[in-house]
């Protein structure tokens, strides 16, 4: 199963003591190894369930060979061995993992590497020559990943369980009684990308979040009704 998380704050405060509280309440997601990272504007970490690597070099973060890019990550990629033999035929793999072709096809494509995946995913992507987060879900949401963005501090939270975020303790618990009312008004459950929690959010299905000092964007790059013929 997995679970992600991370703190991003471009003014730069230690979030470390957050993470850890965020991670340990993700024990239950990913038994098998715990582990967190810090840099210049960020602190992300994961707790993960050995699946298909069993080894430890199957640990993450995954990173890119010039280790400026750095993915944690929930899910699983089905043509990973595909995309290996494709686009990396020379390239020597430290892991069986799935998820070790990420940071790769992200560094030759860009943000369109995202349509050569097949799998369910939440990503979350560290790009340390852009200075910047990206996180992405996949087309149908299969996978969960939820956020709180601070405006005043400029500071997102980002975790694979709502009770998650709230391990950051500055963020306030309160309820979203708009989105309890079109539940009871609907009977629909994430019905739009908020939840029943005020200012805490999901990352829409198809959809990939960036975040950089001062830009915020949200961007859907997969709707099925456009795939319809």
């Amino acid at each position: 199963m997995c679970g992600i998380a991370g703190i991003i704050n471009f003014n730069k405060k230690s979030n470390t003591p957050f993470l850890e509280r965020m991670l340990n309440s993700m024990n239950f997601r990913g038994p098998d190894n715990k582990v967190s990272v810090s840099g210049n504007f960020y602190d992300i970490g994961m707790v993960r369930l050995s699946i298909i690597d069993l080894s430890q070099k199957g640990n993450q973060p995954f990173l890119s060979e010039d280790k400026k890019i750095s993915v944690i990550y929930n899910g699983e990629i089905y043509n990973y061995e595909e995309l290996k033999n494709q686009f990396f035929p020379n390239y020597r793999f430290s892991s069986t993992c799935d998820g070790e072709i990420i940071p790769l096809m992200y560094k030759k494509f860009g943000m369109s590497f995202i349509e050569h995946l097949k799998g369910m995913f939440a990503i979350a992507i560290i790009d340390t020559e852009s200075n910047e987060l990206i996180l992405i879900r996949d087309r149908f949401g299969i996978k969960p990943l939820y956020y709180h963005f601070n405006k005043t501090d400029s500071e997102l939270t980002f975790a694979s369980e709502i009770h998650t975020l709230f391990k950051n303790e500055k963020i306030e618990k309160k309820e979203n009684y708009a989105e309890t009312n079109r539940y009871l008004n609907f009977g629909l459950v994430s019905s739009t990308n908020e939840t029943w929690f005020k200012n805490v959010y999901q990352v829409e299905p198809g959809q990939f979040l960036k975040f950089s000092k001062g830009n915020f964007t949200l961007k859907k790059y997969y709707q099925i009704e456009k795939k319809i013929d």
